[in-house]
């Protein structure tokens, strides 16, 4: 299990190294140069933009700030932004609240409910239960959500305008819960329904095949309470195909969705993204990235260890992902 989880571990850094040397990669071909943004005044003046590129490492070579960024991350140390000089590790921590809260909304509101809606329909195979269940989800996955958030905006937003946020109302949940759960209702909804679709699928799928299998028509046969099949035999067989794709699902809602939050102005990693990428600002793009890409892939580790404690089995599985 060490071994296992060490190489995975292994795996799941590599991906992040390739993915923030893409991002680098592509932000440095753009064109236009981060300096362009330090404001009039700078910009103007040769000998201040000069000083400022000197100060903030913009003159050093593009290989040579890449591995900078990458050495001091190892360390903890994200840099200091192109843009304003602030920290990006305090710039990424302020906001990763308010995408964190729009994730864990999303899978209390809508991918548990997906979760006993699979089970449901996986009990009555070729039911109208099972076909409703089949249709909601199918639709519920196909809708695009950027598209369903703007028409949220529209029409709950002219009937209800509390529950539809602007430009600079959030309000932190400590600050005053219910306002925050009002801000927040509609944002988790939309973007959860993608993973309500796939974690229901998953359920109906893979509970509908176990409870199937010989292991599940034996214990009906020895006279085991249906709750008992369900949950104790068929449920543990289904897990590890169910885990796989909640824990994906999950993780990308706890990073984050760019059009999600740009849609309803929620201060999240996504607008962080967008106006670093606006800006040309690398440090806070990469910082942004590296913090996004850590969460998803570490949940992922979780969700594949999980996995193959239920099932050794499954081993080769998931490392040939």
């Amino acid at each position: 299990m060490i071994w296992f989880v060490a190489k995975r571990a292994g795996a799941l850094l590599l991906t992040v190294l390739l993915a923030l040397a893409a991002i680098f990669a592509l932000m440095e071909a753009a064109p236009g140069e981060p300096s362009d943004n330090f404001g009039a005044t700078v910009v103007a003046d040769p000998e201040a933009r000069a000083a400022i590129e000197r100060e903030r490492g913009l003159d050093k070579s593009a290989p040579q700030r890449f591995w900078l960024f990458i050495s001091n991350a190892a360390r903890g140390d994200l840099g200091s932004s192109y843009y304003d000089g602030s920290s990006v590790a305090g710039a990424v921590l302020s906001v990763a609240p308010v995408s964190g809260e729009l994730g864990v909304l999303a899978t209390v509101f809508v991918v548990l409910p997906g979760l006993g809606l699979g089970a449901l329909a996986a009990r009555k195979r070729g039911s109208f239960t099972d076909i409703g269940v089949s249709f909601a989800s199918l639709i519920a996955v196909s809708v695009p959500s950027y598209w369903l958030a703007v028409v949220c905006l529209v029409v709950v937003g002219e009937r209800w305008p509390e529950l539809v946020p602007g430009g600079g109302s959030y309000v932190a949940f400590w600050e005053n819960p219910v306002e925050n759960l009002k801000i927040m209702f509609l944002p988790s909804i939309v973007v959860g329904l993608g993973a309500f679709a796939l974690v229901t699928r998953a359920v109906q799928s893979s509970l509908g095949s176990a409870l199937e299998e010989d292991d599940a028509t034996f214990a009906r046969a020895c006279g085991l309470p249906e709750r008992t099949v369900l949950w104790h035999i068929a449920g543990r067989r289904a897990a590890p195909g169910v885990l796989s794709v909640a824990g994906l699902a999950v993780a990308g809602l706890l990073t984050g969705t760019v059009l999600i939050e740009s849609v309803f102005q929620l201060p999240g990693i996504g607008q962080l993204l967008v106006t670093a990428f606006t800006r040309g600002d690398l440090p806070m793009a990469l910082g942004g990235a590296l913090v996004t890409a850590l969460v998803m892939l570490g949940v992922n580790l979780i969700v594949d260890t999980v996995i193959v404690m239920l099932d050794p089995r499954q081993s080769k599985v998931v490392g040939a992902r």
